[in-house]
C-alpha cells in the first residue's frame, strides 16, 4: 500500500483538545477502507484518497452531530475515552488504550487478525 500521510481539518467551535488517533488502512473486496478503532468509524472509497476523504467526512459529521445533540462526551466515554472535568465543562483526557480496544471492539480484533493492514497515527481535534 502507498505511504499514508495526510492531514485533516475538522471545524471546531468553542475550542478543542488535540490527540493522536490510530488509523488502520486496508483493502477489502477491492474497496479501500480507513478505520479508527478509537472512534469506531470508517471511510471507504475506490482508492486511498477517496477513503481518506470519506473517513474525515465521517469524523467531521460525528463531531458535529454529537456536539449538537450534547452527547459527544458520553459517546466518547462509551467508546472507552477518559473524560475529566466537570459535568458542565467536561474535557477529553485520553483515548482508550490498545489493549482495552482489543477486548471490547470485535471489528478492531477482526482487522488485526484477518486483514493485511497498515497502521498510522494522525492528530485530530476533539471539541472541548
Amino acid at each position: 500500500m502507498s505511504k499514508l500521510n495526510f492531514k485533516a481539518s475538522v471545524p471546531i467551535i468553542g475550542g478543542a483538545v488535540e490527540t493522536g488517533l490510530s488509523l488502520l488502512s486496508f483493502k477489502e473486496d477491492n474497496v479501500f477502507i480507513i478505520y479508527s478503532p478509537e472512534l469506531d468509524l470508517a471511510g471507504s472509497g475506490n482508492d486511498l484518497n477517496q477513503a481518506k476523504a470519506s473517513f474525515w467526512e465521517t469524523v467531521s459529521e460525528f463531531f458535529r452531530y454529537t456536539a449538537n445533540k450534547g452527547t459527544l462526551m458520553s459517546e466518547l466515554q462509551r467508546l472507552g475515552w477518559k473524560v475529566a472535568g466537570t459535568k458542565k465543562k467536561p474535557r477529553v483526557s485520553a483515548p482508550p488504550d490498545f489493549n482495552q480496544l482489543l477486548q471490547s471492539n470485535d471489528e478492531f480484533k477482526d482487522i488485526l487478525h484477518n486483514k493485511d493492514y497498515s497502521k498510522f497515527t494522525e492528530n485530530v481535534q476533539i471539541p472541548a
